[in-house]
């Protein structure tokens, strides 16, 4: 495509706000999920296209996503971890598998997360005993 055609710069803005309009609807999903598998995949559901890449408002766009996507991943992890420490004593241990299990999910943009709710956790038994 030529840039110095209107029609086509006019084209390459609507497709930049017609994207930004899918990475609102999904940070609104990622707002709305319920386990770390779940933001993960829509965390990277949405490529940006190569038209438009050079797009900033594209770009910022996706970047909110992905940032949407660990701050919510990260009250998750905080509020298992709670949960943890609110658990009795027979009931910890099995609460601790299903975290373990549910980090594992985090991979790609949020696997620094796993080492970092790992530490959590840590800081959270070391606490209570």
């Amino acid at each position: 495509m030529a840039l110095r055609d209107p029609v086509d710069k006019n084209m390459l803005r609507m497709e930049a706000r017609r994207f930004v309009a899918r990475c609102d609807i999904q940070v609104s999903s990622i707002e709305r999920a319920d386990t770390q598998r779940e933001i993960l995949r829509l965390a990277t559901m949405i490529t940006l296209p190569f038209s438009i890449a050079e797009d900033e408002m594209a770009r910022d766009a996706l970047r909110l996503i992905q940032l949407r996507a660990e701050e919510r991943s990260r009250e998750l992890i905080q509020e298992q971890i709670q949960n943890f420490v609110r658990a009795e004593e027979n009931q910890r241990e099995k609460q601790k598998r299903a975290m373990l299990e549910a980090w594992t999910s985090l991979t790609g943009p949020l696997g620094h997360l796993r080492t970092w709710a790992q530490s959590k956790l840590m800081a959270a038994e070391g606490q209570d005993t």
